[in-house]
């Protein structure tokens, strides 16, 4: 048995957060990735593996996101936004890094969910909630 057995983790990040959905991973929750209808942007960093150019090969991709389960989810479009808001109405742990107000605007803010179910959330912004 590991630390965060048990846990369910939602993960919404991008390069800034990705790592904190890795080690709680690393340490037994199970960890869902959502992740837009193309992948996400950093599938294309390299270096990729045997030196190919491939969304399914980047290294430094893989290097953040193993222990992780990933769903693509277009969160441009009202299915989409339902299929994570079931989601997270089963999670303990919600992750994300998005620009202050961009969850406000689908209707995912923590003044939403915290009335859903007890939900532990994690926001990681370069300026806080209300920098630039």
């Amino acid at each position: 048995m590991t630390a965060l057995n048990g846990l369910l983790v939602v993960e919404l990040c991008g390069e800034r957060g990705q790592y904190m959905g890795k080690l709680m991973g690393d340490m037994g929750a199970r960890v869902v990735k959502i992740e837009p209808l193309q992948g996400s942007p950093e599938r294309n960093i390299g270096p990729f593996k045997d030196d190919k150019p491939d969304p399914n090969s980047s290294l430094y991709f893989w290097a953040r996101n193993t222990s992780k389960e990933s769903l693509t989810v277009d969160l441009e479009s009202p299915k989409g936004i339902a299929i994570v808001k079931k989601l997270l109405k089963k999670a303990d742990v919600f992750l994300e890094d998005r620009k202050p107000g961009f969850l406000e605007s689908l209707g995912l803010g923590y003044e939403v969910l915290k009335k859903a179910k007890e939900l532990v959330m994690t926001s990681l912004t370069a300026f806080g909630q209300d920098g630039p």
